[in-house]
C-alpha cells in the first residue's frame, strides 16, 4: 500500500485530539480502525479523512458517552443519520438529568454546612400490611426495567389469586443498589389478603406474608429528585431527621413508588425508613 498520503499514529493523534493509547483502544474495539498496519513493526497508519471521525469520538467521550454507545452512533451516522441524531438527543437529555441530579446532591451537602431544617420529613404510623413480594438483584442501570418486570409478575399473581391491590407498590432495600452494588431489592405489592396459591419456587420465589406495622420517617420527592444519584439526598434527609429526633433506624429503608417513570411524568416517590 502507498503510505505517502497516510498519517502515522503520532500525526493522527494530533489531528484528532486523541492519545496514541486511546487510538489503540479504539482500534481494538473496532471504533477507529487504521487503514494499514505494518506487519513487521505493527505501526498504524490512518487516512486523512478519518481525522473527523476521530474528533467526533473524542467529543462524544468528553460528553460522557460510553464506548458501546459511540460504536452504535458511528454505525448510525454512516447508515442511519436520523437514528444518530435521535441518539444524540437522548444522550443530551440524560446528561442534563444527571447534572440536575448531582446539583440536588450538592445542595443537600450544603444544607449540612448551613443547618438543614428537613421541613419535608414527617413521621407516620404504618399499620400491618399483607404483601406479595419478590427479590430483585440488579445494578442501578437496570433498576427501572427490573422493577417493572417484577411488578408485572406480582400484579398477574394478584389477579390470578383474586387479590385486590390496596396501595402503591414499594421496594425494601435490603442492601444498597448503585452502579456496582446489586442489592437485593424486595419488590412489594400491598394486597388485601394472604394467599397460598403462588407459583412454584424458582430462582426468585414470590412470597405472601404480613409486614409488621410501625413508625416511619418519610419524605416525598418528584421529577429529577427521584433519579439516581439525586434520590440519595432524600435518604440523607430521612436519616438526619431520625437522628435529630433521637431515634434509631430499625430496618431497611422503603421506597414507595407513587408514579413510576414508565407510567407518567413527573415521577413521584416517597422514601420511608422505620425507626424507634
Amino acid at each position: 500500500m502507498n503510505r505517502e498520503n497516510l498519517l502515522g499514529i503520532g500525526a493522527f493523534a494530533e489531528s484528532t485530539m486523541l492519545s496514541p493509547k486511546a487510538l489503540r483502544i479504539y482500534d481494538e474495539r473496532g471504533l477507529l480502525v487504521p487503514v494499514f498496519v505494518d506487519r513487521f513493526s505493527g505501526y498504524r497508519y490512518y487516512a486523512p479523512e478519518q481525522s473527523s471521525q476521530g474528533r467526533i469520538i473524542s467529543m462524544l467521550r468528553a460528553a460522557g458517552m460510553s464506548l458501546d454507545a459511540i460504536a452504535a452512533f458511528m454505525g448510525n451516522a454512516a447508515d442511519a443519520p436520523a437514528a444518530a441524531m435521535e441518539q444524540l438527543l437522548e444522550h443530551e437529555a440524560a446528561v442534563r438529568n444527571n447534572t440536575e441530579s448531582i446539583s440536588t446532591l450538592l445542595a443537600q451537602v450544603r444544607a449540612h454546612l448551613t443547618g438543614n431544617p428537613m421541613e419535608n420529613v414527617a413521621p407516620v404510623l404504618e399499620p400491618e400490611r399483607h404483601l406479595l413480594s419478590v427479590m430483585l438483584r440488579c445494578t442501578v442501570g437496570d433498576l427501572d426495567d427490573g422493577i417493572e418486570n417484577r411488578l408485572e409478575q406480582l400484579h398477574a399473581i394478584a389477579r390470578d389469586n383474586g387479590l385486590n391491590v390496596v396501595g402503591p407498590p414499594f421496594g425494601i432495600f435490603h442492601r444498597e443498589i448503585t452502579e456496582e452494588l446489586d442489592g437485593p431489592l424486595e419488590v412489594c405489592l400491598p394486597v388485601d389478603a394472604l394467599t397460598d396459591l403462588l407459583p412454584g419456587q424458582g430462582a426468585d420465589p414470590v412470597r405472601s406474608y404480613r409486614l409488621a406495622g410501625g413508625r416511619y420517617a418519610r419524605v416525598t420527592v418528584k421529577g429529577t429528585e427521584t433519579d439516581f444519584p439525586a434520590i440519595l439526598a432524600a435518604y440523607d434527609q430521612v436519616c438526619g431527621w431520625i437522628e435529630k429526633a433521637g431515634g434509631t433506624s430499625v430496618g431497611p429503608p422503603h421506597e414507595i413508588w407513587h408514579v413510576l417513570p414508565w407510567e407518567a411524568e413527573p415521577t413521584e416517590m416517597t422514601v420511608a425508613w422505620p425507626f424507634a
